[in-house]
């Protein structure tokens, strides 16, 4: 029975992979999971906890794709999410001080979306979600309880790691056949935001269970993160090492030192090789990709403030949910708003700004937004309190502490310069570090080494 789990495990590859890269990527799964004996880890769960990593595990890999399997309104997102509600509802009807901002953040959009719904329908409840996604905290929470389901998670990180390089390598064999279109000036290979950048930051850490021939294969990600050049990841990946760098030990500062100057090698041999097949200027799209006056900067600069331009007049309350708050076509911003989401995505117009926080501020007000930045915050009050255990801990334990601390620190610049918050697929990582690093003592991650001393008897002849 629990090898029939570990096998539905893997299906949902087949809705939003291509049939060939699905079919190769379970099969690599399955033989992880055998060889690696993660099938005990399924023993243990139970069947709301099996159906939580199930959507969190193609979640995480398929980002996009995955999250929108379904028919609008109803996307897998809102179905799990409702069926884990109801699932933990006895623990979630209890509510702990802890989780008690996250309640009150989800309330508040609710009350909003009542508010505008007879104004905007749907439209009005889509706008909201940027609040009430925050109720995936509480279920984190409870799902986390125990320490064995984060050695899942972390677990989960070697087929990550697995199938990551794999459809890095079918995507390139898939352009060079010509069976792929080249964008982006010559780069963006479809790897995905999220797993890639979590991949990165895992190499310069010390897990006990991931040694160097998963580090090894890890380092594809170096090359398929710059791919991507999206520069928002590549601060967020420079924040998250600079975290491991000052509250990390002496190996992740030598695994800093080590495989950093490897990823950097990696990075230049993939670039020399890749202009042998097709011609890139790397030098022209990093001087064009650093300047200010690039269209993706400054479109963001643009949004931002015509965004805060509607803050202003509205700074108490917000703006409200329901209608665009603002709309761009063509490079071209309008005052004036009069069309639905839905109108503006079918001229494939942008109708949010690619800052999420600024977002929330203009919408909810300032009486709203300082309650949302304690609740994203509040992991980081403990920073000190952990860093303190590094040296009574295990080395393994206190990486996975760093890890999930560096990969808050990507998703809260990802949400700076990106849309996230508002939507399933990079929202639902926000809120899943969140929700980890509340639980993570309480789990009996970090507990203190315990050293048996046994007695002895001296017999003397």
């Amino acid at each position: 029975m629990h090898n029939i789990r570990a096998v539905l495990f893997l299906l949902p590859f087949f809705f939003y992979e291509e049939g060939m890269l699905a079919a190769i990527m379970s099969t690599a799964a399955l033989v992880i999971i055998f060889s690696e004996k993660m099938v005990r880890y399924f023993k243990q769960l139970d069947w709301k906890e099996y159906m939580f990593f199930l959507y969190m595990f193609h979640m995480l890999f398929g980002e996009r794709q995955f999250a929108y399997l379904g028919i609008e309104p109803l996307f897998v997102t809102e179905l799990f999410l409702g069926g884990l509600i109801f699932a933990y509802a006895r623990d979630l009807l209890q509510v702990r001080r802890i989780l008690f901002i996250y309640y009150l953040i989800v309330l508040i959009g609710v009350g909003f979306a009542l508010v505008y719904f007879f104004q905007f329908k749907l439209d009005a409840v889509r706008d909201s979600f940027m609040l009430l996604y925050a109720l995936w905290v509480p279920v984190i929470y409870h799902v986390f309880r125990e320490k064995n389901h984060y050695d899942l998670f972390f677990a989960f990180l070697k087929i990550f790691i697995v199938l990551k390089a794999i459809a890095y390598c079918y995507e390139a064999v898939m352009i060079l056949q010509g069976n792929r279109a080249i964008t982006f000036e010559g780069f963006r290979f479809g790897v995905g935001y999220i797993m890639p950048s979590m991949i990165v930051l895992s190499i310069f850490l010390p897990f006990r269970h991931i040694n160097w021939k998963y580090k090894l294969i890890a380092l594809f990600m170096v090359p398929a993160v710059f791919t991507v050049f999206h520069r928002s990841i590549f601060l967020g990946l420079i924040l998250g090492v600079l975290v491991i760098f000052i509250i990390g030990g002496g190996t992740s500062r030598k695994n800093i030192l080590l495989y950093g100057t490897t990823s950097l090698s990696v990075l230049i041999g993939f670039l020399i090789y890749y202009n042998t097949i097709i011609e890139v200027d790397i030098f022209r799209i990093l001087e064009l990709k650093s300047s200010l006056d690039e269209g993706n900067i400054n479109y963001r600069v643009l949004s931002w403030q015509h965004v805060l331009d509607k803050f202003y007049e509205n700074f108490l309350i917000g703006y409200g949910v329901g209608r665009p708050v603002m709309f761009a076509y063509q490079n071209v911003f309008y005052s004036t708003v009069e069309l639905t989401y839905f109108e503006i995505r079918d001229l494939a117009g942008n109708a949010q700004p690619h800052n999420s926080y600024l977002n929330i501020l203009t919408r909810f007000g300032v009486l709203v937004f300082p309650l949302f930045l304690f609740a994203i915050f509040q992991p980081l009050f403990r920073i000190r309190h952990f860093a303190l255990k590094k040296k009574s801990t295990s080395s393994h334990d206190y990486s996975k502490y760093l890890l999930l601390l560096s990969f808050l620190m990507l998703m809260y610049v990802l949400a700076f310069f990106n849309v996230v918050l508002e939507g399933p697929h990079h929202s639902f990582p926000f809120w899943l570090v969140i929700g980890m690093l509340l639980s993570f003592e309480r789990a009996g991650n970090l507990s203190p080494k315990i050293l048996q001393i046994k007695k002895t008897e001296l017999i003397y002849k």
